[in-house]
């Protein structure tokens, strides 16, 4: 029969083992606790945004109130209801014209009028963000602007905004 063999002794103290499992259990704990956070992130994360939207909304909507009121209430009149220059504050207007167009309006201004480009791409004052803020401005007239203009100036023919309807 063959001799029992010593055995030898462990390849890693005991001391190293316990180390190596306190590592692990802390990294699994660690693990544990990202995927919960990560979860709670995609659970509060559309509140968020929708609160951020809400809020750029309504300071956009009040600066672009300001600058509106600086800018083009002059010719515009107060609250975009007209003077030297079209209305703008008109369901007419605010239907049949996107959010770019407005913006391209203001920016390049309109040939032939004496609506100037105000974008500082075209030599004006504004920049693209008080643009946009301007926009976002008018657009918020749009739940109480009037169905059409009064005293409806001439319009293009086919019943959407012409270039007489944009400044004069």
């Amino acid at each position: 029969m063959p001799k029992d063999r010593p055995t030898p002794p462990p390849f890693e103290p005991a001391s190293l083992e316990r180390s190596l499992d306190r590592y692990l259990t802390v990294g699994v704990v660690f693990m544990i606790l990202l995927i919960a956070g990560f979860i709670a992130y995609r659970v509060r994360e559309p509140s968020l945004r929708r609160d951020a939207k809400a809020a750029q909304l309504t300071s956009y909507q009040s600066i672009g109130a300001q600058l509106f009121e600086t800018n083009c209430s002059a010719c515009h009149g107060k609250n975009a209801t007209g003077g030297s220059a079209p209305v703008l504050n008109s369901q007419q207007f605010l239907k049949s014209t996107s959010d770019d167009q407005i913006g391209n309006l203001i920016a390049g201004g309109v040939s032939v009028t004496e609506m100037p480009p105000w974008s500082l791409a075209f030599a004006g004052t504004l920049t693209d963000e008080q643009i946009r803020q301007i926009t976002t401005y008018l657009r918020s007239l749009e739940p109480t602007a009037r169905a059409s203009p009064p005293g409806d100036r001439e319009s293009s023919n086919d019943g959407g905004v012409g270039p007489n309807d944009l400044h004069r």
